[in-house]
């Protein structure tokens, strides 16, 4: 997240990313190493969030296969998840 976005927009992406992982708020903060009430805090929008924890959030989501997808002309910004490399 390049901060391209507002900060609804970020933290409803980081909601959207939870949920294609199939993960509680309590799971994913083990994952990503903050306290569930961090992950509860980022999810209802709340702007005080130090960016030490936006940035774990973010780093653990892309180590399960999450993509950050860019707001463009006409589309807001999204998450996908990355498909496993074939094996040849």
């Amino acid at each position: 997240m390049e901060f391209m976005d507002s900060i609804s927009e970020i933290t409803r992406l980081l909601r959207a990313a939870r949920s294609l992982l199939g993960l509680s708020q309590e799971e994913f903060a083990g994952l990503a190493g903050v306290s569930r009430q961090i992950i509860a805090r980022m999810e209802r929008g709340e702007d005080d969030i130090v960016a030490e924890s936006i940035q774990r959030v973010r780093s653990a989501l892309e180590e399960q296969r999450i993509v950050f997808i860019p707001s463009e002309k006409g589309r807001g910004p999204g998450v996908a998840e990355r498909r496993p490399a074939k094996m040849t």
